[in-house]
């Protein structure tokens, strides 16, 4: 997953694969199938363990707006993080396969719906205790926020101005008022 994350689905080679697994080719296609069915796992992989992560904000029993302006402010630190730079993998093979390849583009699109149906629950709830008005549409700010947190992380590859960026998710907030 890291290589795949750190390099792109066309940017690894099969040799990068093979040894940061320390496998033969022969082993990874034994296991895998090919180096696309192995990329098809990693995305899986990924939407089950590091972008279902924010599933966890719903837990948190706070205003929902305190929620949202922790997320897209560690989505800030995170792609200035020299770790982080590399963004988000779905966000990076949406971009990258989206428009080729169906199957990593669902599964994509399925890491993202998870996500926005975060979103939705957290905006619902705020919504249900008053936090935010009887009139805004919870699907459209639930998807909303799921593109500004990929806005930012695309946004802070290209220019990595942390100022800029904390304006785009302090705007954002605004759409609660």
């Amino acid at each position: 997953m890291q290589v795949f994350w750190s390099r792109g689905y066309e940017g690894t080679s099969l040799t990068d694969l093979t040894r940061s697994m320390e496998l033969s080719k022969s082993s990874l296609y034994d296991t895998f199938g090919s180096k696309h069915d192995l990329f098809l796992e990693v995305i899986d992989y990924y939407r089950e363990n590091v972008s279902s992560q924010i599933r966890s904000i719903i837990s948190i029993d706070a205003p929902a707006r305190q929620v949202i302006a922790n997320v897209l402010g560690r989505a800030v630190d995170r792609i200035l993080d020299p770790v982080g730079k590399r963004g988000c993998l779905l966000n990076n093979t949406a971009v990258e396969l989206g428009p080729n390849d169906a199957e990593a583009a669902a599964r994509c699109s399925a890491g993202l719906a998870t996500i926005e149906e975060t979103f939705h629950r957290l905006l619902t709830r705020a919504q249900a205790r008053g936090e935010i008005g009887s009139d805004k549409d919870i699907p459209a700010l639930a998807r909303f926020f799921t593109s500004t947190i990929n806005s930012i992380m695309v946004m802070g590859k290209a220019d990595p101005d942390r100022a800029r960026l904390e304006d785009i998710a302090r705007t954002a907030l605004e759409v609660l008022d």
